[in-house]
């Protein structure tokens, strides 16, 4: 797939219902990343409720959302949001 993100690999299949599951959720957990940044950006939500929703994360997927939360932050910070 072309621009496909950088966490997962080539190859995968067009239709994400194909994807293994470990797949799927990492998607997940980098769109309500995307999300949480933008709100805390546009002021709609605040840093605590950024460090409630790590804490509620399946310790399993906990640094990839920190690591995912910080990636949507520097594209917002350098302002390049694409």
């Amino acid at each position: 797939m072309a621009g496909q993100s950088d966490y997962l690999p080539p190859g995968l299949p067009f239709n994400r219902a194909q994807w293994p599951q470990e797949y799927q959720a990492k998607e997940q957990y980098d769109m309500r990343a995307a999300a949480l940044v933008r709100q805390l950006f546009e002021r709609k939500t605040t840093r605590a409720a950024v460090v409630q929703q790590i804490d509620a994360t399946p310790e399993t997927y906990r640094d990839f959302f920190r690591e995912r939360l910080n990636f949507w932050r520097g594209k917002r910070e350098t302002g390049v949001t694409k």
